[in-house]
């Protein structure tokens, strides 16, 4: 047993923080190393299980169980109970050095090993804004009784999440006007087959849906986009005209990681690529052979789009947490700490629910898009409940709202 005192700090928790910060709690209960201490950062108060966004936005009960407290992630974890050592700290990420994070609040914590997790941030309502549990509460309900309250509703772009949530609100409301609207000649990421697409377009269609492709839409300056009942036209590039009540911006995620200005300024280098993607090498370590101890796992990071799903996040996290335990193991052992890269694998299977009894899949060297197998794959994988049941085994202790 080591008496080693190890400090982890892990910021943004959400699927590969989450990911992490099990692996290293459970691996320091075990035994070995009861010194291990995790330190939890986020902006919110709160994890927000995105994945499930397109059911509660005509689900209101479904809505309320997607907000998991981030508090109480590793009370199960602790080593002894009564004397925690692991904690969650509500803050927003300003700058990062060598070994210590500063935090908008002024806060400023060390650290012997650093993940960066901070993720990418979709739009209202495939995500939340407020940081506080109660206000999420109120929002995500606010934004369930807009899409109740309109009569028609765009929804400009089609990648998984505008296509599920079209599929949704055409399911649960078959007497509203519902219009998706893609720049591209087809729907969904352009890694996976046409006719996955071609399934898709009639899916929608089944449930009342009407879907326009190749027309890009113009989006005026200042424009918000907050599923608010909003009275606008917009304009694609055909000239056609779309006037809608509530329009829902689905056309892809924000990184924001300002913070990593500080350690580039020091090194003199850029850290980070064009779009603001932290650059990794295959260890999923920052790209820099000064700091070996600061690991970037998820959307946050420079890998390829077929590395920013969920369920590629996850295996980067086990990757990153597996690491991170074989460099805390090295000195006991007298030995260099062996590391394993991630696979690197992108991801090349999708479900894709359209409404509660539709969906397609592609995967296992199938394509199921105007099948009915499509379907029943949708719907008993990811429909039944987008994956709540398996991320509340994450939150085993959950405060009552």
């Amino acid at each position: 047993m080591s008496a080693r005192e190890i400090h982890v700090v892990i910021v943004g928790v959400s699927v590969a923080g989450i990911k992490v910060a099990k692996t290293l709690a459970t691996f320091s209960k075990s035994g070995g190393y009861p010194n291990l201490r995790i330190t939890l950062i986020d902006r919110n108060a709160y994890h927000y299980h995105a994945l499930g966004a397109p059911r509660s936005i005509v689900d209101k009960e479904f809505g309320k169980k997607l907000i998991f407290p981030l508090s109480t992630l590793l009370t199960s974890h602790e080593v002894d109970p009564y004397s925690p050592k692991h904690q969650f700290i509500q803050g927003e990420l300003t700058s990062v050095t060598a070994n210590t994070v500063s935090l908008s609040d002024g806060q400023t914590v060390s650290f012997d090993y650093l993940v960066l997790a901070t993720g990418s941030r979709n739009k209202l309502p495939a995500n939340l804004r407020s940081q506080s549990i109660a206000e999420a509460q109120e929002e995500a309900a606010r934004m369930f009784d807009n899409i109740a309250q309109a009569q028609s509703i765009l929804i400009v772009g089609g990648g998984a999440v505008g296509v599920e949530m079209a599929g949704e609100i055409g399911h649960a409301y078959p007497d509203k006007t519902v219009t998706l609207v893609h720049s591209a000649g087809r729907l969904l990421p352009l890694n996976f087959k046409p006719a996955l697409s071609d399934g898709v377009v009639s899916k929608l269609k089944r449930v009342g849906v009407t879907v326009y492709l190749n027309e890009k839409v113009a989006i005026p300056t200042g424009t918000t986009f907050d599923c608010s009942i909003r009275p606008l036209t917009l304009y694609g590039a055909s000239g056609r005209e779309y006037t809608s009540d509530l329009q829902i911006l689905a056309t892809g995620t924000q990184l924001h990681t300002e913070y990593m200005e500080t350690l580039e300024s020091a090194l003199g280098t850029s850290l980070r690529d064009s779009r603001g993607g932290i650059k990794v090498n295959g260890y999923l370590q920052l790209d820099s052979p000064k700091f070996t101890n600061i690991f970037v796992p998820g959307d946050v990071n420079n890998l390829p789009a077929g590395a920013k799903f969920a369920l590629k996040a996850a295996e980067q996290g086990a990757s990153v947490a597996q690491n991170l335990i074989a460099l805390i193991k090295a000195p006991e052992t007298g030995r260099p700490a062996v590391l394993k890269p991630w696979d690197g694998s992108l991801m090349s299977m999708i479900l894709v629910p359209i409404g509660r009894n539709l969906g397609v899949f592609q995967g296992m060297g199938m394509t199921l898009g105007h099948s009915w197998w499509g379907d029943v794959m949708a719907r008993n994988m990811k429909g039944k409940d987008y994956f709540l049941g398996q991320k509340e085994k994450d939150f085993p202790i959950r405060k009552t709202f």
